[in-house]
């Protein structure tokens, strides 16, 4: 894997030496280490929002001073980043491209307090691209994360004290019943400086859709305004920076002020809300970040637009108003009169910690925390400005029956691992009264992990293969049958052996090799069948029905190993000519006999390979003969011409005379 991930990213640098009593020093911590040997630190990427920060830096504390581990932590952007960077992808910041599904070894294994549901194309699109490393996401981390709107708690308990009304519910905001506005500060007393016009380009309220769309579901057209040039449709607001709900348009010292920040986040959602619900609210989009930041405590009897969990407002102890139910079918609609869905927040592994560092991988599995751990720990990192490393550290002082919870046993192993005994530097079968320390290594080659239940409960063994079986990886959850043409006689083994010559395997699992039939053998190692074995080297089969009856050849036959009596007579093998058996030069063999072999009088007349053959049209056994009509010239038989045959009847004639 390259570096650029790393050079863009910022390295944040961890504090020397250690935060909790006993924690393992720096100079005592371990890198990850793959199959291939490469070794590199626990990576921790953050995406850059405050409850990251706080979570991310609160596990690689524990990542480190606990389980000993190296750790760097890389700065990132946004959710989808963090979805990228334990997913393996080389890039997880880019725009665009950020390299995934590259064969890289992943560098980033944890992502904390991440929005899984925030983003649910791309998290799927990973999942289903990238099934071997994708992230994976091990639960929630014990909140949601939710976007809403908040009324500081000053506010609520004035309301409460004086009326027993509770603004926290929306129905105490309807108009025809109840005047909450008693309880907030006025439009009027609000700069205009700290508020957008609502004609400002950039707001949602100049958005025709947006617009129409409010139209469409509440009907509130006097709310808009129309450009009949462009066929536009946009916000109406009266003084330039201040939409009112039609319960308090015509008084706007009824509206209760509303300020958001961004674009209008939340506008149309309140726009909707307030007009459906009878409430009555003036809203408004901060000029800036600093306006909209500041804004809640230079005016804190308002009612602004909040997520959670995040430090911004927490000193006003905001409360959250509760809207009528979220309606899946309305929202998906269009209609946003009904609450929002909260969104779960969740931990993210790369898909390899399980193998690297099983025991990292169950402790990020049992982080639990309420939202009010988070907020205190934000919280107090904003009062004392510390770093998160010192604000965390402070935090897991005070909240050890927490945290403890979170470290599992180390002898808790997980498959692919096994029981291993420090003090005998060895694995183990028990964990059970051992005064040895006890934890989990993933199980060499040669090695499967195996459940096991005692009165701890249930962990994993390391068991050797058994006969018959090998497992040349680390790490496995079982062991490998031999395949045929193997064999394996002893337990605990990598590999599987060959079958020897003469020997073949023709099932699976087998611990010992089968022999060949007496007199035959096999070409070479790792036989699968007994079609494999046939004649020793000068014998030949003669059996034709499949079965074997190995004779010696006679002279003037060539038996290669493995002849058989079909081959002799077809002149070919199917594992070649070096295979074939053959009548040797100048011998002869005839078709209904082939293994009776005759020596000719003329190697010319006998050329040998199959039975049967005679050169230059020689007949009879062995070549001796031309057909009637022919005679034999010393190389071929010829014709007999009319004088030849006269001088040959004169010949014999004279003979007997």
């Amino acid at each position: 894997m390259t570096m650029r991930s790393f050079v863009i990213s910022l390295l944040v640098p961890l504090v020397c030496g250690t935060c909790l009593d006993g924690g393992v020093p720096p100079s005592e911590r371990k890198n990850l280490e793959n199959e291939h040997g490469d070794s590199y630190p626990v990576g921790i990427f953050v995406p850059d929002w405050a409850a990251s920060w706080a979570a991310n830096v609160l596990v690689a504390t524990i990542v480190e001073e606990i389980f000993g581990y190296n750790v760097s932590i890389v700065k990132g952007t946004g959710t989808v980043s963090g979805y990228y960077a334990v997913s393996g992808c080389v890039d997880p910041t880019a725009v665009g491209d950020p390299g995934c599904g590259l064969g890289n070894a992943t560098k980033h294994h944890i992502v904390m307090e991440a929005w899984t549901n925030g983003y649910p194309l791309v998290w799927e699109t990973l999942q289903n691209e990238y099934p071997g490393v994708a992230a994976k996401n091990l639960g929630n981390m014990g909140y949601e994360g939710v976007t809403s709107t908040f009324v500081p708690k000053r506010v609520i308990g004035e309301a409460e004290q004086a009326e027993g009304i509770a603004l926290q519910y929306f129905k105490y905001w309807n108009a025809s019943w109840y005047q909450p506005s008693k309880y907030f500060e006025s439009i009027s007393a609000i700069p205009s400086g700290l508020t957008k016009l609502c004609s400002d380009s950039t707001s949602v309220m100049t958005d025709d859709a947006t617009m129409r769309r409010h139209i469409v579901f509440t009907g509130d057209v006097d709310g808009l305004v129309h450009d009949s040039t462009s066929d536009a449709y946009s916000a109406r607001c009266d003084d330039g920076h201040w939409w009112l709900s039609p319960s308090c348009r015509s008084n706007s010292t009824l509206c209760v002020p509303f300020i958001t920040g961004g674009v209008g986040w939340g506008i149309e959602e309140l726009m909707h809300k307030s007009t459906k619900l009878n409430m009555p609210m003036a809203l408004g989009v901060a000029a800036s970040w600093s306006a909209y930041t500041e804004f809640p405590f230079l005016h804190p009897k308002s009612h602004f637009y909040w997520w959670i969990p995040d430090p911004t407002f927490l000193e006003l102890e905001p409360v959250q108003v509760v809207y009528p139910p979220h309606d899946k079918r309305l929202f998906s609609s269009g209609d946003l009169s009904t609450a929002t869905v909260g969104v779960s927040v969740d931990k993210h592994v790369s898909r390899d910690l399980s193998i690297l560092a099983p025991n990292v991988e169950n402790f990020v599995s049992k982080i639990l925390m309420t939202l009010e751990d988070m907020n205190a720990i934000l919280l107090d990192q904003k009062n004392t400005t510390d770093s998160w490393r010192q604000t965390t550290c402070r935090w897991l002082h005070s909240n050890q029956h927490v945290w403890q919870s979170w470290i599992p046993d180390e002898s808790q192993c997980f498959p692919g691992f096994g029981l291993y005994d420090t003090g005998l530097d060895d694995f183990t079968n028990h964990r059970v009264n051992t005064s040895n320390k006890i934890v989990c290594q993933a199980c060499p080659s040669g090695t499967f992990s195996q459940l096991l239940e005692d009165s701890i409960g249930e962990t994993y063994i390391c068991v050797p293969c058994a006969k018959g079986k090998s497992q040349p990886l680390g790490a496995a959850t079982d062991c490998n049958l031999c395949k045929s043409g193997e064999y394996q006689d002893e337990i605990g083994s990598k590999t599987c052996k060959r079958c020897e010559i003469g020997l073949y395997q023709d099932e699976l699992g087998a611990e010992v090799c089968k022999s060949c039939p007496a007199s035959t053998t096999t070409l070479g190692l790792g036989s699968v069948s007994q079609k494999d074995c046939g004649c020793e080297e000068h014998n030949i089969n003669i059996d034709v029905s499949g079965s074997y009856n190995c004779v010696p050849c006679s002279e003037g036959l060539t038996c290669p190993l493995k002849s058989t009596l079909v081959d002799l007579q077809s002149g070919a093998s199917y594992l070649g000519q070096q295979y074939t058996p053959k009548v040797q030069e100048g011998y002869f063999s005839t078709v209904l006999a082939p293994t009776e072999v005759y020596r000719c009088s003329s190697v010319a007349a006998c050329p040998g390979g199959t039975p049967g053959t005679c050169n230059g049209g020689l007949t009879n056994t062995p070549c001796a003969q031309c057909r009637a009509g022919a005679t034999w010239t010393g190389s071929q038989c010829e014709e007999c011409e009319g004088w030849r045959q006269v001088l040959w009847v004169q010949d014999v004639t004279r003979r007997a005379a």
